[in-house]
């Protein structure tokens, strides 16, 4: 009997002398992805130390040995892969004894996502992690058709787009896109040859790389520099839009775009997602398309798309052009997205 009860409070002395002479203060909280240093002070007679970490909600203990930093300290690091919310597990044995928190009572550190990390789920939660989209858009512009004398004139063009994007949240670079454009069109020009009144106007083949950056969530500039094959040769061009708000959703836009030997155009747009899968736009557009000498005109047009799901979108476009307040023409067109 006697030899029975040494054998029993021999192991429990042994680890209450360890918790005596190990002091550990556990961090207050971690970040994730980041690794955490678990630091106890111990004397070189403590028996081996280890830490057992587990992710809150697991079963099972991994455990991390540590390790001599000085005379005085020793070190387990926990690996950042371990790291993930909502939480972390852990006690620490001396000897296999508990010296702090148990197996049965862990110590929980809360892991916290950093704020890129936070945007970043929200920008995926919002496009279900689709960070590719294809984009084809047409669209026809008719100013009307004025008529001098006895010679109808008209002044129309259409504009063909298409895009490939791609997210990458490598904030502030949200976004990444390229794209072709064609742009032809009909109108009255003093490029057109003598005795003609009007004549074609545009370019065939234009592409373009652009930029989308969002230093601040919800605020995004995209800036986009193209490059085209006009009927005066290799011309450049630009266009630039300051957003608020989500472009798929309710949000506010200005915006420029120029394109040499072609026109400048300027633009606001209002957008709003309340209707669910059903996104509208309204916008208000100043321009001298598709010639740079012509008069400027107002666009009002405005755009419905409707969400089929699996990242498939359809829109159209409805609206009116005019340059004067007596002739005015009809906007039309339709697009398409496909998230992936």
């Amino acid at each position: 009997m006697k030899l029975a009860v040494i054998c029993l409070v021999l192991p429990l002395a042994v680890g209450t002398a360890a918790a005596e002479t190990m002091r550990h203060v556990p961090p207050a909280e971690a970040e994730a992805g980041t690794a955490i240093e678990l630091v106890a002070e111990a004397s070189a007679t403590t028996p081996t130390l280890v830490a057992h970490v587990r992710t809150s909600g697991a079963t099972t203990f991994a455990p991390i040995e540590l390790v001599r930093r000085d005379e005085l300290h020793w070190i387990a690091i926990v690996p950042a892969t371990s790291v993930v919310p909502p939480g972390l597990e852990y006690f620490i044995d001396a000897g296999g004894a508990p010296v702090f928190a148990s197996p049965e009572s862990p110590h929980t550190v809360s892991v916290r996502l950093t704020d890129e990390a936070e945007r970043k789920g929200r920008d995926m939660l919002r496009s279900n992690a689709r960070r590719s989209r294809i984009h084809v858009m047409g669209e026809w512009v008719d100013y009307g058709t004025r008529t001098m004398g006895t010679q109808q004139l008209p002044d129309h063009y259409y504009r063909l787009d298409g895009d490939f994007a791609y997210r990458l949240w490598a904030y502030p670079l949200e976004e990444l896109r390229v794209g072709y454009t064609r742009l032809i069109g009909e109108t009255a020009s003093t490029a057109c040859p003598t005795g003609s009144t009007t004549c074609e106007a545009g370019f065939k083949v234009g592409g373009w790389f652009e930029l989308g950056l969002a230093p601040i969530e919800g605020i995004r500039f995209d800036g986009r520099m193209m490059v085209m094959a006009t009927g005066n040769g290799f011309g450049i061009g630009g266009r630039g839009e300051a957003r608020l708000g989500e472009r798929d959703a309710s949000h506010v836009a200005i915006g420029v775009e120029s394109i040499q030997d072609i026109g400048t155009s300027g633009f606001f747009r209002l957008g709003w997602g309340t209707v669910p899968t059903f996104p509208m736009t309204a916008t208000v557009e100043i321009t001298n398309l598709p010639a740079p000498d012509r008069s400027t005109g107002v666009r009002l047009y405005y755009d419905l798309a409707h969400d089929f799901g699996q990242g498939v979108r359809v829109g159209v476009r409805v609206g009116y052009a005019a340059r004067v307040q007596t002739v005015a023409g009809f906007t039309g067109g339709l697009g398409a997205t496909v998230d992936f």
